[in-house]
């Protein structure tokens, strides 16, 4: 029988006090650091082992530096590691710090043991500590220019996963005897993917397995004298005999091109993107053929970001944390009017629905903020949030230009850069770098740009959805609504920027109109172009979807007051967006077999061009966590989500198909007509 795959939710760490004071684990049965003090063993065996308090720093110089470790613990390397950055006036721009734990301790617990010296960071640390659940939990810090991504599950799973180009790597697990699994071969050899050659790693332990192991990764080994007693520690080199194939490292943005890019569209994804990268410094220009920001599938007052879950933790309930964990961290200062984080109620749309959740019930484990079972259903981490207020918040920024009635025709490449043009075949603009927001429209330029053989080689199809708004005043029976609601269809309550732009819009047409400040937005239908609903039918429509929640009708003078709305999304055959850079289809397309061999990451690329698009009807709930995966993408630094997610995202998967699949077809015929002729 196959084994069942762990959870999300994980074992915090059992800490407990050793006779002498000294923080321990009961689990390993080891102390978190020598006793002689985790700040001295910090500094001489793991930043000093890596070279980071030489002078000049191994970091002098650089743009950005990267440092992976094997078991956070405490944090303690972590905080000195920092410390030593914002000593140094050589440092680089952005520290980037990659760290594995199973057991993540507590907050408290953390600040509790860490050092005086360090304390204002760990405090800064501990306010956005994550919940214990598998996955990598990116955390800004020092006005992100410090980027620690803690990656939380079983080290052998999720090294594997990881993508990223570290410096120095610090082996920090606790000792061989007591957790060898920290040391396993394989573990060395997947840490050492990871690393860039020549990239500093140290260690506490000297053990002759773990030398031997980091040996026959690539390492060159030595011993040095020890510390706190200890009569030796450990550093070696990353310095491989062979030749990488598989595993390609991330590359930074080249020095000598510009950090500019365009951007075509600017609905959510367009204006997530524009955030991103103008958050990394990059001059942004934002192209969009409507006359405003947010139009098509961001064209409702509002929506609901919610997380879904799932009784086996699948793709897209993994994308749902770390989208909505990606959205917090996006939001602007002024986010109390753009969104109201609520958990959001989910009770089932029907008699499927019903039985899934209750498989929830017993296979679903997550910490309460973020899922947990009551009576009417399934209470989730959710926030509302307004639209066009967000789109243009992400897009207020000194770096970003944005040009709406400017449609995008042709893109175009000289060997350097990428000109836009428009349908008058003039030029619009000209960058580096290129990302397609445009929803529907982004197949059509593709084709239109001789960039694919036609639009079904990144297919979207268009779901038209009607919502309306109204007062809360005209429905008694959802007045009180007291969060979010979702079955069969959505109940909604406006936060601030939208319900005072639809008043100012109310106000504006009609003068004697009752000033209200709480309106509900309620939905939504699903049609095909082909069949559109007029308004009327829409609101009949999404008016009886809400049968489960309230079968009392609203006030009949509502219909004076109600606003309708139409926003089309664009939604791929798997329902997962694309994400990433698109495929060079010339190579592949002249020998399909051998390309049909290949996996994901051994496609050839068209360079400097991007899409983020076909997010369907979970805009905003992975527009923010799409563009910072882009944006990491572009800037050669860690990946914020795993490797197998990014693969579902990567828009040359639908390319991949199709070639595998014409390859079986012409293998197939071929085997036919063998078969006949016998």
């Amino acid at each position: 029988m196959k084994p069942t795959a762990p959870g999300p939710l994980l074992a915090e760490a059992d800490l407990s006090v050793d006779p002498l004071g000294h923080p321990a684990s009961a689990l390993y049965g080891d102390i978190y650091a020598s006793r002689a003090g985790a700040l001295g063993q910090a500094r001489a065996v793991y930043l000093g082992g890596c070279g980071l308090l030489d002078s000049p720093a191994r970091w002098a110089g650089c743009a950005q530096f990267t440092v992976l470790e094997t078991g956070f613990g405490l944090g303690v390397n972590f905080l000195a590691t920092w410390a030593a950055w914002r000593a140094d006036p050589q440092r680089p721009a952005r520290l980037h710090y990659v760290s594995l734990e199973l057991h993540p301790v507590r907050p408290a617990d953390l600040l509790h043991h860490t050092p005086p010296e360090l304390q204002a960071l760990a405090a800064e640390l501990a306010a956005q500590w994550p919940l214990p659940v598998r996955g990598l939990h990116p955390i800004a810090l020092d006005g992100g220019r410090v980027q620690l991504l803690l990656a939380l599950g079983d080290a052998t799973e999720l090294a594997p996963k990881l993508r990223l180009a570290a410096d120095a790597l610090y082996l920090d697990g606790f000792a061989p005897a007591r957790n060898p699994q920290m040391w396993a071969p394989a573990l060395l050899r997947a840490l050492a993917r990871l690393l860039k050659p020549g990239a500093a790693a140290a260690s506490y332990t000297v053990a002759h397995a773990v030398q031997n192991g980091l040996r026959d990764a690539g390492f060159s080994v030595t011993l040095q004298p020890g510390w706190g007693g200890k009569r030796q520690r450990l550093q070696a080199r990353f310095e491989p005999l062979w030749k990488r194939t598989r595993h390609t490292l991330p590359a930074p943005w080249p020095a000598t091109q510009p950090r500019h890019a365009v951007i075509v569209g600017a609905g959510l994804a367009g204006a997530a993107c524009a955030h991103a990268l103008a958050q990394r410094g990059w001059t942004v220009e934002v192209l969009d053929a409507a006359p405003r920001v947010a139009s098509g599938g961001s064209a409702m007052p509002a929506g609901l970001a919610h997380l879904q879950p799932s009784a086996d933790d699948n793709l897209l309930a993994r994308l749902t944390r770390a989208g909505m964990a990606a959205l917090r961290r996006a939001l602007p200062p002024e986010r109390d009017e753009l969104a109201h984080f609520t958990p959001a109620l989910l009770t089932p749309a029907d008699a499927l629905d019903a039985q899934r959740m209750r498989d929830w019930r017993d296979r679903v484990h997550l910490p309460p903020a973020l899922a947990q079972h009551i009576e009417q259903g399934w209470l989730v981490d959710s926030a509302v949030l307004a639209n066009a207020a967000l789109c243009a918040a992400w897009l207020d920024s000194p770096h970003i230009s944005l040009r709406c009635h400017t449609a995008a025709a042709r893109l175009q490449h000289d060997g350097t850069a990428w000109t836009v043009f428009g349908p008058d075949k003039q030029p619009l603009a000209r960058a580096p770098q290129i990302i397609l927001a445009n929803a529907l429209q982004t197949p059509d330029l593709l084709a239109a740009s001789g960039l694919l053989p036609g639009p079904d080689w990144l297919p979207l199809h268009p779901l038209r959805g009607q919502a309306q708004a109204l007062p809360a005043r005209f429905w008694p029976a959802l007045q009180q609504l007291p969060q979010p609601w979702m079955g069969s269809g959505y109940v909604l309550r406006l936060p601030t920027a939208a319900a005072r732009r639809l008043q100012a819009e109310a106000e504006a047409n009609d003068t004697n109109t009752k000033t209200d400040t709480d309106w509900l937005l309620i939905g939504a239908t699903f049609e095909t172009e082909a069949r559109p609903l007029t308004p009327e039918q829409a609101w009949t429509h999404n008016r009886a979807s809400l049968a489960a929640l309230t079968t009392e009708p609203p006030l009949p003078e509502h219909a004076a007051a109600l606003r309708h709305f139409v926003g089309t999304r664009a939604a791929s055959a798997d329902r997962l967006p694309y994400c990433g850079s698109l495929p060079d289809l010339t190579p592949l397309l002249a020998d399909p077999q051998r390309a049909a061999g290949k996996q994901l990451h051994e496609l050839p690329r068209l360079p400097g061009l991007a899409v983020c698009a076909g997010l369907g009807s979970r805009g905003l709930t992975l527009a923010a966590l799409l563009a910072d995966t882009l944006a990491a993408a572009l800037e050669g630094t860690p990946l914020p989500i795993e490797t197998d997610l990014a693969d579902a995202l990567d828009p040359a998967r639908v390319a991949l198909r199709r070639l595998r699949h014409g390859v079986r077809q012409t293998v197939t015929t071929r085997l036919d007509s063998r078969l006949a002729d016998l």
